[in-house]
This record gives C-alpha cells, structure tokens and sequence, in this order.
C-alpha cells in the first residue's frame, strides 16, 4: 500500500514538473519580433497600415500636386478644381505617411486613389448671395470673390447703375459667378 502511494505520489509530481516544464517556452527576441511584425501574419495585433482612419496620418495636398504632374487635377471647364455636377470634377490620387509613433502593420507610406480635386475656401455662397442683393451696388460680392478689377469698375459705376448688380444676382443663382480661386462654395449643414 505505501509502495502504490509512493508511485501515484512520484507520478503525480512528475506530472507537475512536466506540465510547468512544457508550459515554459522559451522564444527570442528576434522571433517575437517576426511573429508580430511579419506582414502575413493574421493573428498579428498590429492594424494594417492603410486601414487606419484619417486622424494617424498625413496626405498630401490636392492643391500642392504640381500641374505639370499626371497625376495632378487638370483643367476641365475652364476650370482646375471642383465644378457643379459630379461629372465635372476631376479625380486623383495622393500620397499618405502614417504619423511617427504609430505603429501598424504593412508599409507606413501608402496612396489614396479617387480623390476629388475639389478646393475648398472660405467662401459660402448664402452669404455672397446677401452680399449680392443688399451690397451689389458697391461691388461687395465681387471683392469677396477676389474678382477685384471687375469688382472696382463696379463700384465706380454703382453696379452698372443697377444693370451689373441684377446681373451678378442672376450669374450668382445659375452657378456661373464662382470664386477667383476656382474653390468651390462651403456648403452649410
């Protein structure tokens, strides 16, 4: 009896020390490195790089693509950037870098297809619109626009004692009198 409590005893620590000495796994640094940065791996817990939302990382410029690039927004309407309708715009792409101290996984600089070259400034087109009926007479409305030689022949005339001013209410409503700057209207939510 005490020679079968013996052996279940030994057998009993024998399998503790197994189950600790297999639970032990001794792994390098290099490995760990592999296994959490290797790109195919799927259980990595890094993100991919290009599946990150737009607050970690940095793109490009519409506007800063040089035009004598390919890839930069062409003239389409007399225009560069936006348009009225969507078949009007002009679509690009950019380049992304994700910020330092992010870590993700795949390749840190990536690009962005069909990209509107749209511009945006500061220019809303209710309040150039109020600007326009109320303040057309001394060329209000065009000097927001930047349209500043036109916008002095205006206010020397008084609106083309009233013909320009109803004119330019007119252009304003039909889309045709834009910002100087080819930047399309902000559109108020």
């Amino acid at each position: 009896m005490i020679l079968l409590i013996y052996f279940l005893f030994v057998i009993v620590i024998d399998n503790i020390v197994c189950l600790n000495y297999r639970d032990e796994i001794i792994v390098s640094k290099k490995e760990i490195e592999e296994r959490f940065h290797d790109n195919l791996n799927p259980y990595s817990p890094l993100v991919p790089c290009d599946f990150l939302p737009s607050d970690y990382y940095e793109c490009e410029s519409v506007e800063d693509i040089p035009e004598n690039e390919t890839r930069s927004c062409q003239k389409k309407n007399g225009r560069r950037f936006g348009g009225e309708k969507y078949d009007e715009v002009e679509h690009t792409w950019i380049r992304c870098e994700i910020y330092d101290g992010i870590d993700c996984k795949g390749n840190r600089s990536f690009i962005i297809t069909n990209i509107p070259c749209i511009k945006y400034s500061s220019h809303y087109f209710i309040s150039t619109l109020l600007y326009s009926i109320f303040l057309g007479l001394f060329a209000v409305d065009r000097f927001s626009l930047g349209h500043i030689g036109i916008a002095v022949g205006k206010m020397i005339t008084l609106g083309g004692l009233g013909l320009w001013w109803i004119i330019d209410i007119i252009l304003l409503i039909f889309g045709k009198l834009m910002p100087q700057d080819d930047s399309n209207w902000i559109i108020q939510h």
